[in-house]
């Protein structure tokens, strides 16, 4: 490891793996765990152990409304909200894959498609961040707009929650006054922020703004905190409405790193299932790990089936589900306003 903990170390071997837990940093629980990069032909992971396919939908967008390549999803009841690469809202029918509705006025030029829009919801409505706009539109799920809250104070979101009190964003673009997670209230007023850098960078230093695609990095857990996922550190943290905690640090095995590649060091997704943790991690889509309550390591592996291949696709969870977007095929042209694709929507139960 790159890092020394400053606790008490106890070194665990597991499965050619190394899972370093620690004590008494502050009373709290954490860890470290260093996870193998897997090479094509490695141990798989038993997704048929753990999840199992419930229901899939072929969505048809053929007729009068358009899909290009989904970026975010969101459900509610019967219906999943998608958010595609035009900035179209889609509302699909679980059921029968038909596109009920669509709201796309949201985007207002080519600069927008460096700067995706992300969505979560609520009970009672779904957010949509316009960074651009640098504001956060709110939409009933009839897909009726019903107005928009100012983000005047958030410099570069690519994720955020919604929580009871407000939002929790991660800000690709930390200060030394507004950090890598930002709390709002429901006015959208920075309340708190989390992580600030604590130098300032010289002037001189090019700050690389990364703008995360298709990311969840915010879960709920069975108390209703919020696990924030920070990638750029491979770090997790619990938020409990006032204080952030870090749960552990995520660390991939650096004997395999290809140079044309980006760092090993890049975890994606994180969801939470029946209080288990599901990682995706490393620069390709299949590389898993799954945690239990106590964030000791599962299982891990890469995908190596079609399931798996789509595994991490656009995605979205609720209870122990998750749900799936994925293109039916690469289809040219199909990012363009007057071209589409079709999709097929997955739901995954776990078992």
């Amino acid at each position: 490891m790159k890092r020394i903990a400053r606790c008490l170390l106890l070194i665990i071997p597991v499965c050619g793996l190394v899972l370093t837990t620690m004590t008494g940093c502050g009373g709290k629980k954490a860890g470290n765990v260093v996870l193998t990069v897997n090479e094509p032909g490695d141990k798989k992971f038993p997704i048929d152990d753990y999840f199992e396919v419930e229901k899939k939908v072929f969505v048809n967008a053929e007729g009068e409304y358009l899909l290009s390549d989904i970026n975010n999803v969101h459900i509610k009841g019967d219906y999943i909200y998608t958010l595609d690469t035009n900035h179209r809202l889609s509302k699909i029918d679980l059921n029968s894959g038909e596109i009920l509705k669509q709201f796309c006025q949201i985007g207002r030029g080519p600069q927008d498609y460096l700067f995706p829009i992300c969505i979560t919801g609520d009970d009672d409505y779904l957010y949509l961040i316009d960074l651009m706009g640098k504001a956060i539109h709110k939409f009933d799920f009839d897909l009726n707009h019903r107005g928009k809250i100012s983000a005047e104070q958030l410099p570069a979101v690519s994720s955020m929650f919604k929580t009871k009190d407000g939002f929790i964003f991660y800000n690709s673009f930390e200060s030394d006054s507004i950090g890598k997670f930002v709390i709002t209230d429901n006015n959208g007023q920075m309340v708190n922020s989390f992580l600030k850098l604590q130098e300032k960078l010289p002037e001189t230093d090019e700050v690389i703004m990364k703008v995360l695609y298709t990311q969840e990095l915010f879960v709920s857990d069975s108390h209703g905190n919020v696990i924030c996922l920070n990638p750029d550190a491979n770090e997790a943290y619990l938020y409990d409405g006032n204080n952030l905690t870090k749960l552990f640090t995520i660390k991939t095995d650096e004997t395999f790193q290809p140079k044309e590649q980006m760092p090993v060091s890049h975890v994606r997704q994180l969801f939470s299932i029946n209080g288990n943790l599901l990682i995706n991690y490393f620069y390709n889509e299949g590389d898993y790990a799954y945690f239990d309550k106590d964030y000791n390591l599962i299982a891990d592996g890469i995908g190596a089936t079609p399931e798996l291949e789509d595994f991490f696709s656009p995605i979205c969870q609720i209870e122990d589900k998750l749900i799936t977007a994925t293109p039916t095929d690469d289809t040219p042209g199909a990012v363009l306003p007057d071209k589409s694709i079709q999709a097929i929507i997955t739901i995954h139960r776990a078992k």
